[in-house]
This record gives structure tokens, sequence and C-alpha cells, in this order.
């Protein structure tokens, strides 16, 4: 019987195509005859079963997986390694290491992660403001409101009702969506709006009657109903987009560049005096100089719908204010090496941030600390 490291190594090399016919066979006779292999070789795999993980993963070449962190990191280890479970160095040697919800850190583990870790505190609830002045808490299935025709828990979503004719057009409701939650509405003309993490929608209580309009801060993905006589505008800060029926993402996390991301049909987007027509496949992004387009891969642009966050050679710092939308928690670290850090990979929001903590710390030499509902990073030097 092969050993742990042995079994960690062929899962990683089938995971990443990579697996040779003698090893292939291996491996299919331990899942044809050990209920544990093949218990721990669901788990392995089944964060990569979706399409997107696949293809993500497959662009990614092995000097950038994960962990092609930095030339600093890759020497300290050289020059003093570090003795790590089995299972960890036959990951990090497949260069297949994705921060995503895999549990197989812990799971393979021989040594279980402290109980008494920090959890991240869960977010507050979705509340709908109206232009009354009146607050529904949306997940708290006790309200109602004539504003809403159903409200799920379970589903995290929300129908609004048509106009009321006697409002005006300044009159306007707004969605808030905190850290750590996400929700999805269906406005009256029919369109859908996932809402991201941290974000907020204005809607106008009007809405249809004079124009179909929605003011977005943070992230949504729109797929929006098919009005000809009605165009439908999303205001994202200094952004507008017009659209007759398409679907596209818009994210404003970022306020020096806003993003606006085609999947289907057409859009203008427009800053100041100018203006750019995308089609499918394309985003435009403004900046103080203005809109550019370029492409982007539609299977990995929008999956935090999916409660996934792909990256690919970002710094660690760009990662930080996901992380903090994502699990409701304020990151700081103060080495500008630590936050300069390239990474590769996926998060996948269902999972405990402790899981992203323990790959920093297992495989980059990163210390984490929760103090006074802070979470601190910080470098450490190798043993």
């Amino acid at each position: 019987m092969p050993d742990q490291e042995k079994i960690s190594q062929l899962f990683a090399d089938r995971i990443a195509g990579s697996l040779s016919e003698e090893d292939n066979s291996l491996l299919e006779w331990l899942l044809s005859t050990d209920e544990g292999i093949r218990t721990k070789w669901r788990e392995y795999s089944k964060t990569f079963e979706d399409a997107s993980s696949q293809r993500f993963l497959g662009e990614l070449d092995a000097d950038r997986a994960w962990l092609s962190v930095s030339q600093r990191i890759a020497e300290k280890r050289t020059t003093a390694p570090r003795q790590k479970n089995s299972w960890m160095l036959a990951a990090v040697a497949s260069v297949l290491i994705v921060i995503t919800c895999l549990g197989f850190w812990n799971y393979f583990s021989s040594t279980p992660i402290a109980a008494n870790l920090e959890e991240v505190a869960v977010g507050s609830d979705v509340v709908l403001e109206l232009w009354s002045g009146e607050r529904y808490h949306l997940l708290d299935t006790t309200q109602g409101t004539t504003l809403i025709r159903k409200a799920s828990a379970g589903f995290r979503a929300l129908s609004v009702e048509k106009h009321q004719p006697e409002l005006q057009p300044e009159a306007f409701n707004t969605i808030s969506v905190p850290a750590t939650r996400d929700y999805y509405l269906v406005l009256p003309d029919g369109s859908e709006v996932w809402l991201n993490s941290s974000s907020v929608l204005r809607i106008p209580a009007s809405f249809q009657t004079f124009s179909r309009e929605v003011f977005l801060t943070g992230e949504a993905y729109f797929k929006v109903a098919n009005q000809a006589k009605l165009p439908f505008t999303v205001h994202a800060d200094n952004v507008d987009i017009q659209v007759l029926g398409t679907e596209f993402n818009v994210n404003t996390f970022d306020r020096a560049q806003i993003i606006t991301s085609l999947f289907s049909g057409a859009i203008e987007a427009r800053v100041n005096d100018h203006r750019m027509r995308l089609s499918p496949g394309f985003e435009a992004v403004a900046t103080a100089e203005g809109l550019l387009s370029r492409t982007f891969d539609p299977t990995t642009t929008a999956t935090w719908r999916a409660g996934i966050y792909h990256f690919e050679n970002e710094p660690l710092k760009r990662l930080l204010p996901v992380l903090e939308r994502w699990y409701g928690k304020r990151i700081r670290t103060t080495d500008p090496a630590l936050a300069a850090m390239k990474l590769s990979g996926a998060i996948h929001k269902s999972d405990s941030i402790t899981v992203f903590l323990e790959n920093l710390k297992a495989t980059a030499n990163i210390r984490y600390q929760f103090s006074g509902g802070k979470l601190l990073l910080s470098g450490t030097t190798p043993e």
C-alpha cells in the first residue's frame, strides 16, 4: 500500500491532468479497493467539479499556481527547510495548492487545527429601507410588506411588487447587503439582480413608470428584461451603463477602476463625455484617464455568485478586501513585502477563513492572530 504522501501526489496529479498511465492504474486500483481512499478522493476533488474551476486551474501553469509567491519565500525554503506534514509537502510539490474550500488541508493533516481559533463573526441582516423610512430585515420571514411578494432566508431572495402610482420619481428604496451575505432579487420588470457582499442597490419606488434606473455601490450581476421603449440604466459611481436586455457584471469596489463585464447582449458605458459600446466577452474599465476596453474570462469573472472568487497572480493586499467582505473581519498587515506577495487560485465562501489562513501559514510562513476584533497577518522567519 502506498504511503500517504504518494496517495496525495496521485490525487494532485490527477487533478492537474499529469497522471502517468502506471500511476493512473495504481490510483484506480486504490479507489476500487479502499473505501477510506475513496472518501479522501471525494473530499479532495469536490472543489474542482464545476467547469469554471477546471478551466481556471488548467490555465495556471506551474510557475504561477497559488503558491507562486515571491522569490524571497522560495529562497528561504531552500536555505531553511521546515518540517511539514507529508500531505502538505506533496500538495506543495504538485503546485496545486488552491486556497479554495479544500478541506483537505484539515482532513488529511495528522495534526488537527486548534479548536479554539476565533471564528469570523457572521454579518448582520440584509436590510430593505423604503422611501418612507420603514426598514425590513429581509432574512426575517416574519416581517411583511406590500412591496415584498416573497422573502426567504433559504433562497435569500426578494421579489418587489410593481410601483405605486402616487410615488414621486425621487423616492428610492434601498437594499443593503452586509459583509458575509449575498442577495438575489427580482425587479418589477422581471429583471434579476445578484448583489455581492458589502453592496448597496438603490431602486426608484416608481420603477418602470418614469424610467428603469438603479444606483449601485459594490458589486452586482444583472440579467435585464428587454423593454425596447424603456432602457435600463445602472449608475455606478461616475459610470453610467445603459442596456435594453442583457447580462453583465458591475464591480465598483475599487473606485480607481470600475469594471463592467458584458456576458450577453449589448451595453453602452458612459463616463462624462466618453462613451463605449461593448460586445459580449469584453469589459469596460473606467479610470481617471477615461474608458478602456479589454477581454475577460466569463467562466471566472462572476463566479462570486456561486461563492467562488478566482484570482491569478494577484498581490495579497488585493485579496484582503475580498476576505473582509466575505468573512466580516477587518484584516491588516504592516509588512509591505507580505502585502505584495503574488498568489493565484480560488477562495470558496462556504469555507471557514481558517482554511485560507492555515494554507498561508503552512506554505508561505505567514503568521496570523485575532486581536481586538481584527485579524493581523505578519511574516515569520523559517526555523
